[in-house]
């Protein structure tokens, strides 16, 4: 059986946040809030890598941009 290390199917916050290259705070507030689709392993927030390839190709939105204002 053969296990394929390369890329986990679930990450921890510390892997999220390394390769989004933004802090771990940032990532256990966006798994808190329910920005990034997350779940709980005792006090741990994990991450499946198929949500967060999701939401990195655009399919889903962390921090949504400011609306802006209608010029008329």
């Amino acid at each position: 059986m053969s296990a394929d290390f390369a890329q986990p199917p679930i990450l921890t916050v510390s892997e999220v946040a390394r390769y989004l290259r933004v802090s771990e705070t940032t990532v256990w507030r966006w798994c808190s809030s329910g920005k990034l689709p997350a779940f709980r392993i005792g006090r741990s927030w994990r991450v499946r890598q198929h949500d967060l390839n999701t939401l990195v190709c655009g399919q889903g939105v962390v921090d949504p941009p400011p609306a802006s204002p209608n010029p008329s």
